[in-house]
């Protein structure tokens, strides 16, 4: 009878490849696992043929890429088929095991991560909430930039390598975005050659080479089974000999908060960038993330498991803010409270609590702050230094931010809750003068010109426009600015707070063939004083049915040369980087608006009175900082771009 060869069990498969990654030779390699050193010599080969492989598709994949190509991370499975089944926790190398208990040894070995403080401090509180038997939910607020969402990923691969029955589902304000996060937990478990970061990052100290990669060391993830499970969006990791998953959802799991996860459940819900601009203010995208929020995210997660829901701070009607608002009722020790009415129960009300865990990482403790020195990209982070991420966090970007935009500072990188009556700008950046932040600012008023007034000697080029906020029953806004580009400033001429008709802004008379209405006035006006109107800004949401759709209008521009804007306000008014907080504010604070003298003069009081008084939630009484913005949103456009200066040359070129 012909002797058939040994079967090689998983675990001395798995002993081999772990004493291999170690650095041990051969030999012992293959003394430890029990096989002949012809097998070890054979699998080696083999594994380096395939290491090989890899280099040359990656290499042709990147070439690729730069032709919108393949993607040469997708073949990093080719040789998966030969990495070890799972290992047990009681046959793991010394280095895997250190792995599962120190999550900062686990991040830079297989990961290439370099420790970042605050979120190994994170990492660990987040762990502690899910092993706590109870359900925990949590809030997380950090400054953009941070690595918040690299920090999620490492928590879910961490636990899912720690426990294979994990369900860890992820979720972000779009299906396509929670996909995304799914497929690189997906990929971080797949890969079998240790993970190289951009180069640019290693020089940076950002990140290091990775010493192992967790399919080896740990036993694969991929299952076999060509039917498993294993797309982008969930996946159902292998799990031990002859064990198998006792419940019907994935490992992982990817839903946009849109997306209909009903009766889905999850040990740990971790939720990334699910609050936006759009959904963080009075609206019905606002109500409708609250309402699916209440009754669908946090019903998802399991008994012991742990919701966690991460980003940065937006508005004070943000989802977080909802979050933290929210309380729970605590049961005595001897469990005396079942939920039943409060005077049911001797008028004694039960302990609350805050039902969320809040954890806060701002980008600046100015308590830290020693002096420059501390503020260096080189210094040390938090705690033992001033900033959260010195060198994704600059100083030099914060300190920018800090200044020209100190809401968003405070919100967004300090992640303070600001009151809904912040208002747009404080008086003293008008009037000039010491601030109650320490800060001298130079003012916007010209005490010696009065309203209807140019400055003197403007050097030209000189950009004359007007702006018009129409209402149809409240005020119009009408104002008059020039612009000098060389200077960057931007003087207002005049301005009016009136309620008009449509013929009051623009009439013609058919009878004697003549103009009228401020319009026509104002553009004589401005011809008169030698600087013509070159555009008018009118918005549409009013106007339109009265103003553009008139012939007598477009004759009217090629009479005067002018150009007539329509401009539309939706969404764009509370725009991060071109809406009314985003444009106005650091114009006033560095003295970049010049205005008439406030003495005697009730126009400049108006619009300072409107710009230190408009808040995110005022109806009325905003028509003069609307025109004010149409300008800055608009002005920009009309700038000529400077040619370069035309060199001579001979005729006969």
């Amino acid at each position: 009878m012909k002797q058939g060869k040994r079967a090689i069990s998983p675990e001395d498969r798995a002993i081999f490849w772990q004493a291999l990654q170690t650095g041990m030779g051969l030999k012992e390699c293959a003394r430890m696992a029990g096989i002949s050193y012809q097998t070890a010599l054979a699998w080696n080969s083999k594994a380096k043929a395939t290491a090989a492989q890899l280099d040359q598709a990656e290499l042709a994949g990147l070439r690729a890429a730069k032709t919108g190509g393949g993607n040469a991370l997708a073949l990093n499975n080719i040789n998966n088929k030969d990495m070890p089944p799972v290992v047990p926790n009681g046959r793991l190398s010394p280095r895997a095991q250190r792995g599962i208990e120190d999550f900062d040894y686990f991040r830079r070995v297989y990961l290439g991560r370099v420790p970042s403080p605050w979120q190994v401090d994170a990492a660990y509180k987040i762990v502690e909430m899910l092993d706590h038997p109870e359900k925990q939910f949590c809030v997380l607020n950090v400054p953009p930039g941070a690595g918040k969402s690299t920090l999620f990923h490492d928590v879910a691969v961490w636990q899912i390598v720690k426990n294979r029955h994990i369900r860890v589902m992820i979720g972000s304000v779009s299906q396509t975005l929670a996909k995304m996060y799914s497929r690189r937990i997906r990929e971080t478990l797949e890969r079998t050659v240790p993970l190289k970061p951009d180069p640019e990052m290693v020089k940076r100290g950002l990140a290091v080479d990775a010493e192992a990669c967790l399919a080896i060391d740990y036993g694969r993830f991929k299952p076999q089974n060509l039917g498993a499970l294993w797309r982008a969006e969930e996946f159902v990791v292998d799990q031990y000999a002859g064990e198998g998953l006792d419940n019907k959802e994935p490992t992982v799991s990817a839903y946009g908060i849109e997306s209909e996860f009903i009766g889905h459940r999850a040990d740990l819900c971790l939720f990334d960038d699910v609050a936006s601009t759009e959904n963080s203010k009075e609206s019905v995208g606002r109500d409708k993330l609250l309402e699916r929020w209440d009754a669908m995210a946090e019903a998802r997660v399991d008994p012991g498991g742990l919701l966690a829901v991460i980003g940065q701070r937006l508005s004070p009607l943000d989802l977080y803010a909802h979050c933290l608002s929210k309380v729970s009722y605590d049961a005595e020790e001897d469990e005396s409270y079942t939920g039943e009415d409060v005077k049911e129960l001797g008028n004694e009300e039960p302990i609350k609590s805050h039902k969320y865990h809040h954890l806060i990482y701002k980008a600046y403790y100015e308590e830290l702050d020693t002096g420059p020195a501390s503020r260096k990209m080189t210094a040390p982070a938090w705690p033992e230094g001033p900033l959260l991420e010195p060198f994704r966090l600059s100083w030099k970007d914060l300190s920018y931010v800090k200044h020209n935009s100190p809401k968003k500072f405070r919100v967004v990188y300090q992640q303070e809750d600001l009151a809904d009556g912040h208002y747009l700008i404080e008086r003293v950046w008008a009037t000039g003068g010491m601030g109650p932040d320490g800060v001298l600012y130079p003012g916007c008023i010209d005490k010696d010109r009065q309203p209807g007034h140019i400055p003197h000697n403007l050097a030209p080029p000189i950009i004359s426009i007007a702006t018009v906020d129409p209402s149809p029953t409240e005020f119009w806004g009408i104002q008059w600015w020039l612009y000098q580009p060389e200077t960057n400033l931007r003087y207002l001429v005049d301005l009016a707070r009136v309620k008009l008709t449509a013929e009051e802004l623009l009439g013609y008379d058919t009878g004697s063939r003549e103009y009228s209405g401020v319009m026509e006035e104002w553009q004589n006006r401005a011809m008169e004083m030698g600087y013509p109107i070159s555009h008018w800004i009118v918005e549409v949401n009013a106007a339109q049915r009265f103003l553009l759709a008139h012939d007598f209008v477009r004759k009217w521009q090629a009479l005067h040369s002018v150009s007539v804007i329509a401009h539309t306000t939706s969404r764009n008014k509370l725009d991060e980087s071109l809406g009314i907080e985003a444009l106005l504010p650091p114009l006033w604070r560095t003295g970049q608006v010049r205005l008439p003298t406030m003495s005697g003069s009730w126009k400049t009081l108006s619009l300072v009175d409107e710009m230190s008084s408009w808040t995110r939630g005022k109806k009325h009484g905003t028509d003069l900082v609307m025109a004010h913005w149409f300008a800055e949103l608009h002005v920009p456009q009309m700038i000529q771009p400077v040619l370069p200066p035309k060199l001579w040359r001979p005729s006969w070129i």
